[in-house]
């Protein structure tokens, strides 16, 4: 036979999960009507369930608790996947659907994807993407900064090539707005000496 359980060890092994009996011990597989310490849920768990651990004590606290671990759970993947694509959120994640202010690691640009548009394989930075419109003096301001003089206006999208004459070397090329953005450089006369000079060295 089961060894007796002694009333004020149930009480304490009770309060210890956070339930305070309202009436005495009933026994160990009788239902014993008590009140949640943490919220004041009234609960009936038996003093077998919670010692060895099959009830958490308060049932509504249980799901409470159970649903915060999920939405940690679900944040934390939410988060992983948003930084493998690129992006470094800026608040906490709003929901798959909704936008999520974001910061894109290659441009630095604030943005707002959906993280149900990003697990689809979508983009998330319209800039990167050419698809953002760019005004002429922000694009201009951009290639010169760079080291490239533009020879004509600026074509209208990051990914089309834009004449530019190499204010170093005068090498004319035509880079795209884009390829800038993404940290190449605009003069392949440049480069290609400097990659020369490196490989001699």
């Amino acid at each position: 036979m089961p060894a007796r359980v002694d009333p004020e060890t149930a009480v304490a092994v009770m309060r210890a999960a956070g339930l305070e009996p309202l009436e005495p011990y009933p026994g160990a597989n009788v239902a014993w009507n008590s009140r949640c310490t943490k919220n004041a849920h009234l609960v009936a768990p038996t003093f077998t369930s919670v010692r060895v651990g099959a009830s958490a004590g308060c049932r509504y606290c249980g799901r409470i608790a159970a649903g915060e671990r999920r939405r940690a759970a679900g944040q934390a993947r939410a988060e992983a996947d948003m930084r493998a694509a690129g992006f470094e959120p800026l608040e906490p994640y709003p929901g798959a659907r909704a936008r999520w202010p974001c910061r894109h690691v290659v441009c630095g640009r604030t943005v707002h994807p959906r993280l149900f548009g990003i697990r689809a394989g979508k983009g998330g930075c319209r800039a990167c993407a050419g698809r953002a419109p760019v005004d002429q003096r922000t694009a201009e301001a951009e290639m010169r900064a760079i080291g490239m003089e533009p020879l004509e206006p600026f074509p209208g999208r990051v990914r089309d090539r834009w004449m530019c004459r190499c204010t170093t070397c005068g090498h004319i090329g035509a880079p795209t707005l884009n390829n800038i953005r993404r940290g190449q450089g605009g003069c392949y006369a440049c480069a290609h000496r400097a990659a020369v000079a490196r490989r001699a060295g």
